[in-house]
């Protein structure tokens, strides 16, 4: 089989082939080797290396230019398509003759036009940002797309994500090992999807379900939680839950998950919830301050650091000072838990899920016109699971172990419950 290196700067594409073709077979070669990784690529750079692929079939076949002696000649150019990632791209190819007669069409171009089910493929262009509205005129893979209709793009996106969300929504979580639950809410067009997100034993994460609701209330959380129960969540273990700093969020797990849920609130939220009680002028110096206190390794030093800001506080701003002390404990359980420094940072804040909801953002914000609920949660899930396929482990995942025992000891010192450490 030919060889070849792709050569890639900034203003230029060039594929050289190292050693010419043999035959047809080589070429063929090439091309399933294209067809397996240029959906990888950047799309305009699919597109030259197909055309690269065919214009080294038409010099098998007709030789270089001005070359003599063979039995199909070249006779000009002619305007077609090749079919990348689901959408027709004219192409200037080739044409080819024999010379008794009788058009040659290549088997690179023939191959390149064959249109697998288009279906996924506009799915993954919308999930890449692009509007279901300016689909046709917003083709960023390559200047001249054509073949493709707002309505068809649309009848399309709705049966794929119609199947997105009873994946995402019917999946069995009995096998799921959860040991960390994250809970917290997106807000779409003034509803709010307060979304689950599990870690297993082994550091790997899952998006458990979402419900939809005005806020994030405990009746709409609490529906959530017993969903993810009738599809065969384990409720009867320890578990750490990572919550936004929402006290119906709090209520509801432990109205599931009772004794054996071990609350941490996400310190991101609290430091954001003080700064908006102060003026402009002492926003930055507190958030510093609060961030300097649970950066610390310890829980004493934290909580002693915690206590001077609250001493600051309570001589500028009564409010602020409050809403620091409400759950203070929360916000201190993995210090507390004496986790390594990795996985504490990674479980002292709901920071795993708004960083899944910064994916997600980028999936629906060229939506341009919600039009009913159904569509909101096929979007949601869509958006979702196109996150949870970028999910890597936690970061300290290997510690997971000592979270285990620790949140065992924790469960049995709160409520003196001797089984719960066994």
């Amino acid at each position: 089989m030919a060889k070849a290196k792709v050569h890639c700067s900034k203003d230029q594409f060039q594929l050289r082939i190292e050693r010419a073709p043999r035959s047809v077979e080589d070429l063929l070669g090439w091309l399933q080797f294209v067809e397996d990784e240029y959906r990888s690529m950047a799309h305009g750079l699919g597109a030259m290396v197909m055309m690269s692929l065919m214009e080294s079939e038409v010099e098998l076949l007709a030789g270089k230019r001005y070359e003599r002696g063979t039995e199909v000649d070249r006779n000009g150019r002619q305007t077609g398509y090749v079919t990348l990632a689901g959408q027709k791209v004219r192409v200037r190819h080739t044409r080819l003759k024999r010379k008794n007669g009788g058009d040659v069409v290549p088997e690179t171009y023939r191959r390149f036009q064959d249109d697998s089910p288009r279906s996924k493929e506009v799915f993954r262009h919308l999930l890449a940002g692009v509007s279901t509205r300016n689909y046709k005129d917003a083709v960023t893979t390559v200047a001249d797309g054509y073949g493709i209709s707002k309505s068809v793009v649309s009848r399309e996106m709705v049966e794929a994500t119609g199947e997105e969300i009873r994946r995402l929504m019917e999946r069995p979580l009995g096998a799921f090992d959860l040991r960390v639950l994250l809970v917290d809410g997106v807000r779409i067009v003034g509803t709010v999807f307060v979304v689950a997100v599990g870690i297993d034993a082994g550091g790997r994460k899952q998006v458990l379900g979402f419900r939809e609701g005005a806020t994030e209330n405990a009746v709409v959380t609490t529906e959530l939680l017993e969903s993810l129960v009738s599809r065969g969540l384990k409720t009867d273990h320890p578990i750490l839950a990572v919550l936004d700093g929402a006290k119906a969020l709090s209520n509801a797990v432990k109205n599931i998950w009772d004794r054996w849920a071990v609350i941490q609130r996400c310190e991101l939220h609290k430091r954001r919830n003080v700064t908006s009680h102060l003026p402009k002028k002492y926003q930055r110096e507190v958030d510093r301050m609060l961030a300097a206190a649970y950066a610390m390794n310890s829980y004493d030093d934290a909580r002693a650091a915690i206590e001077q800001i609250l001493h600051y506080l309570d001589r500028i701003n009564d409010s602020a000072a409050e809403s620091l002390r409400e759950g203070l404990e929360e916000t201190l359980t993995v210090h507390r838990l004496g986790l390594p420094p990795t996985l504490r940072k990674s479980l002292m804040s709901t920071n795993i899920i708004d960083s899944m909801f910064s994916m997600t953002r980028s999936t629906w914000r060229n939506v341009k016109r919600w039009k009913d609920s159904h569509m909101k949660h096929r979007w949601v899930a869509t958006a979702l699971l196109a996150a949870e396929k970028r999910f890597h482990r936690v970061l300290g995942y290997r510690s997971l172990g000592l979270l285990d025992a620790a949140v065992k000891a924790e469960v049995a010192r709160q409520f003196g419950n001797r089984q719960a450490a066994a």
